[in-house]
């Protein structure tokens, strides 16, 4: 078996997924000391000495987003402080990388500044930061001391959807944004795609959504986005190709934030299934990073 002499740690938001990467490259996974006090100020304490070692820190920043990132920022510098050999970030889930621009004056370009935090107290001894689908390739601009990695789990949605025997399945974007996902994931299976086109009526203002082209009837669809958040556009789409006839329905996503009750919505307007990764852990994740992420570390580290 192959020996890998690094260090990594599953962050107290992606315990299980860290300890699955670990587990997979038969290393002992460094653990985290974490709580929170009375007034809720956080506390992390690396367990291990991670000094002269590749350290890989494996923490989601998905809902309590300002919790993890803390969190996220305090390990950070605990193990810089340390001294390591060098230090790489798996980040399934970037919170902020929707914030990419400023969009009105006198907002925050958050994204950016989180991207600086990190980079600042990294020093040196960054080396790649490896995220999942994330949702502005702007925020790859943003690092300076970074390798910014974006890997894709479309390859593993995919493999997931093949052992359903879809018949004359059709990929459908949400929005013509998300087309560049649809066309992988409609490659990976040999099928077709297509996105909701959105049209607002200039007398009303009332949104109207369409179909581009292509026929969902008598067909298994697949609707598949980087995130689905309250769902309300996926919803939509949903209802109408269960109007058009559509056969089976899934919803499919690397990151099921699920904002409410976007699940309940989801599966009442008619999905047969709510597929996302553990990038954020819910019960919808029904697919594991870690087989992605230890093909990364093997590539990289080696």
């Amino acid at each position: 078996m192959e020996e890998f002499i690094m260090k990594i740690i599953p962050g107290p938001s992606s315990q299980i997924l860290g300890l699955n990467v670990a587990i997979s490259l038969n290393i002992k996974p460094s653990l985290v000391k974490f709580k929170k006090f009375p007034d809720g100020e956080q506390y992390v304490k690396i367990e291990d000495n991670v000094a002269d070692k590749d350290v890989l820190l494996i923490q989601t920043t998905s809902f309590p987003q300002n919790d993890n990132l803390i969190e996220l920022f305090f390990m950070i510098e605990a193990i810089i402080n340390m001294n390591p050999k060098s230090l790489s970030l798996i980040i399934p889930y970037f919170a902020y990388s929707r914030q990419d621009k400023r969009f009105l004056e006198g907002e925050s370009l958050s994204s950016k500044l989180i991207c600086k935090i990190i980079d600042s107290i990294s020093s040196d001894r960054a080396k790649f930061f490896v995220s999942f689908d994330i949702h502005s390739r702007i925020i790859e601009n943003f690092f300076k001391n970074y390798s910014f990695i974006n890997l894709s789990a479309i390859p593993l949605i995919a493999e997931l959807l093949k052992e359903y025997s879809l018949l004359k399945p059709l990929i459908i974007a949400p929005d013509k944004g998300a087309q560049d996902k649809a066309k992988e994931l409609a490659d990976l299976l040999a099928s077709d795609y297509t996105y909701l086109e959105k049209e607002r009526s200039k007398i009303t203002g009332e949104i109207k959504t369409s179909l581009k082209d292509l026929s969902v009837k008598n067909r298994d669809v697949v609707f598949i986005d980087d995130i689905i958040s309250t769902g309300g556009t996926m919803v939509k789409g949903i209802e109408m190709a269960r109007s058009q006839g559509a056969r089976d329905i899934y919803a499919a996503c690397t990151h099921p934030l699920l904002i409410s009750d976007a699940k309940t919505r989801i599966l009442n307007a008619g999905a047969k299934k709510i597929i996302g990764t553990d990038a954020i852990p819910s019960e919808c994740s029904s697919i594991s990073l870690s087989t992605s992420i230890v093909k990364f570390i093997k590539k990289n580290f080696s």
